[in-house]
C-alpha cells in the first residue's frame, strides 16, 4: 500500500486522530524524515480552529492523503476533522474524494461502515483486543510509518529483539521491562511519583507517547504516576524528594552531566540506551510491558480509562444545548486583568476575602492565590486551549518558568483537547495532587464543521468547559481563564502577571 501511495505522487499524508491513534505517529513524523518519493507525515490532534486552518492552508489538497485513525470510530475530534477535509477534497476533486482517504479502525465500527460507503481508498481493520495507547506496533502506528517510507521491518525487528529480552523465561533480574516497571511502581509507592523524563533531542517527541501511556494507564483510583516532560534538568536543590528521573538517550546524544549530579545528591535515576532512532520500536514494547507491571504493583488496571468519559459526557451535554449554534451563557464569578475567570469553590472563597472588588483584582493576585495552594509533593499543569504555534509554545514555557518560583513542584504544559486523551485520565482519576490552570483562547474567525451546527471554535470551548466541569466534580484545584482573541497577546499578559506574583504572599 505504501508503494502504491508513493507511486501516486502524494506530497503529504495527514493522520487525523487522538491519543493512542496519533501520538505514535507524531513520534514518527518528528523523529524521522520521509523516504525519497514518500509523502511528509503530519498529525492533527486538535479542534483548535487556527491549527486546522493553518494546516489546511499549508497543504496541496489534491496531493494529500488523509488517514482517519480511530479505534472506536466514534471519537468526535477525528470525525469533525474528517468532515472538514472531506469537504475540501470533494470540492477540489469534483466528487472523487474517496481515493485520498483511508481509515484505520476496529472491525464493525461506524467509521469502517462510513469509509466503505464513501469508497475510501483503503480500510485497515486492527485487532480489536489492542488498547489504543498500546497500539503503536499495530496498524495504527505501522501504516502511517510505512506511508512515509520508514523501514517497518527494521522497526519491528527491534521490537522483537526487545520482546525476546523480556520473555517469560527471562529471569526477572535480567528482564529490562519488568525492572523498569518495578522501579516505576516501587518509587511511586514511596512518594517518588513524578516520572521526570529526559530524552536525547533527536528522539524527544517520544516523551509525548510515554506521557500518555504512563498517565492514562496508572492514573486512577486515587493513585498514579505523573509524567513530567519538556522540563530542563536543573540543579539538585531545585527539586523535592518526589522525583524519579529516567533518561532515554541515543548513544550519539548521551544524558547530560546534570543527571549524574542529581544521582550523587540522592535522586533516583535510570538510564535507557538507544543505538539509533529505529530502536524506538524496542522502546514502544519496553514501556508497554513496564507500564503494565507498574499498574500491577500500584493495584490498578493499566488497560482501562474510567475517568476519560466524564469530560466527554460534559462536552456532549453542552453541545446538545446550543442556542443558535452558541454555547449556553456563563456567569463568571471572577475577573482580573480584562479576563473572565472561573474557579473551584475554595479559590473563589479565598479571593472573596482579599478585600478587592472583581474589577480591581489583578492577575498577579489571582495567580498568587491559586498557585500558593501548591503543597509538598504536588504538581501543576497548564492546560492550554490555544493554537500550538512556536510563539505560543515559547510563551507557555516562559509562563511555566515564572510559576516554578512558587514551589519545587513540576509544572507541565498540555494542549487541549489533546490532553483529554492522555493525561486527562490522571488529572481526574489520580491523586489530588494537581493544581491546574486552564487557558481558553477565543478564535478570531469561526471555522464551520460541515454537517454540524457548531464550529470548531465552539467545539473547542465546549471541550474546555466540559473538562473544567468534570474537574470541579472531582474536587480539583482549578482556575480557568478565558483569554479573549489571540491577537490581544493574552499569554504575554499572563507572563507579566506571573512575574509580579509573589510566592511569599501565600
Amino acid at each position: 500500500f505504501a508503494a502504491e501511495v508513493c507511486a501516486d505522487g502524494f506530497s503529504d499524508a495527514v493522520v487525523l486522530g487522538m491519543g493512542g491513534s496519533s501520538l505514535c505517529c507524531e513520534v514518527f513524523a518528528r523523529c524521522f524524515s520521509p523516504a525519497k518519493g514518500h509523502p511528509r507525515l503530519h498529525t492533527l490532534d486538535t479542534t483548535n480552529p487556527g491549527a486546522v486552518a493553518s494546516l489546511t492552508a499549508s497543504l496541496d489538497i489534491a496531493k494529500t492523503l488523509f488517514i482517519i485513525s480511530s479505534k472506536s470510530g466514534s471519537t468526535i475530534e477525528p470525525n469533525c476533522l474528517l468532515a472538514h477535509f472531506w469537504a475540501a477534497v470533494d470540492k477540489a476533486t469534483r466528487g472523487k474524494a474517496g481515493r485520498q482517504f483511508i481509515a484505520i479502525t476496529d472491525p464493525g465500527t461506524s467509521l469502517e461502515k462510513l469509509a466503505r460507503r464513501r469508497g475510501f481508498r483503503k480500510v485497515f481493520t486492527n485487532p480489536p483486543d489492542i488498547g489504543g495507547r498500546f497500539s503503536a506496533l499495530s496498524l495504527f502506528g505501522l501504516v502511517p510509518a510505512a506511508v512515509m517510507g520508514l523501514d517497518v521491518g527494521l522497526l519491528l525487528s527491534r521490537a522483537r529483539e526487545q520482546a525476546r529480552r523480556c520473555a517469560a523465561d527471562i529471569p526477572t533480574s535480567e528482564n529490562q521491562a519488568l525492572r523498569l516497571g518495578a522501579a516505576l511502581g516501587r518509587h511511586a509507592a514511596r512518594g517518588q511519583d513524578k516520572l521526570t523524563l529526559w530524552l536525547s533531542p533527536a528522539i524527544e517527541p517520544l516523551a509525548l507517547w510515554i506521557e500518555q501511556l504512563i498517565a492514562e494507564s496508572t492514573g486512577k483510583e486515587g493513585k498514579g504516576i505523573v509524567p513530567v516532560t519538556g522540563e530542563p534538568l536543573a540543579e539538585p536543590r531545585a527539586y523535592g524528594r518526589d522525583r524519579l528521573f529516567v533518561a532515554v538517550a541515543l548513544d550519539a546524544q548521551p544524558a547530560p552531566p546534570a543527571l549524574a549530579e542529581l544521582e550523587n545528591n540522592g535522586h533516583p535515576a535510570l538510564r535507557l540506551s538507544l543505538k539509533d532512532p529505529y530502536d524506538i520500536g524496542a522502546q514502544f514494547f519496553l514501556w508497554e510491558v513496564a507500564t503494565a507491571a507498574a499498574g500491577f504493583l500500584l493495584g490498578v488496571d493499566p488497560f482501562d480509562q474510567p475517568d476519560v468519559q466524564s469530560a466527554k459526557d460534559q462536552t456532549k451535554s453542552l453541545l446538545s444545548c446550543l442556542e443558535k449554534g452558541r454555547l449556553p451563557a456563563e456567569s463568571a464569578p471572577l475577573a482580573a486583568g480584562g479576563m473572565t475567570a472561573f474557579a473551584d469553590a475554595g479559590l473563589v472563597a479565598a479571593l472573596a476575602k482579599d478585600g478587592q472588588r472583581q474589577t480591581q483584582r489583578t492577575l498577579a493576585a489571582m495567580l498568587t492565590a491559586h498557585f500558593g495552594r501548591l503543597r509538598a509533593g504536588d504538581y501543576a499543569a497548564l492546560l492550554a486551549y490555544v493554537e500550538p504555534t512556536e510563539d505560543n509554545r515559547r510563551a507557555l514555557e516562559a509562563l511555566a518558568s515564572q510559576l516554578r518560583r512558587f514551589a519545587a513542584a513540576p509544572i507541565t504544559i498540555e494542549y487541549g483537547p489533546r490532553y483529554l486523551h492522555s493525561t486527562g485520565q490522571l488529572y481526574k482519576g489520580g491523586g489530588d495532587g494537581g493544581v491546574f490552570l486552564q487557558l481558553v483562547e477565543q478564535d478570531a474567525a469561526e471555522l464551520p464543521v460541515p454537517g454540524e451546527i457548531f464550529t470548531f471554535g465552539t467545539l473547542l470551548r465546549a471541550q474546555a468547559r466540559g473538562d473544567f466541569a468534570a474537574m470541579l466534580a472531582r474536587g480539583r484545584r482549578v482556575l480557568r481563564l478565558d483569554l479573549g482573541p489571540a491577537g490581544h497577546r493574552p499569554l504575554q499578559s499572563l507572563i507579566n502577571a506571573a512575574e509580579q506574583a509573589s510566592p511569599c504572599a501565600r
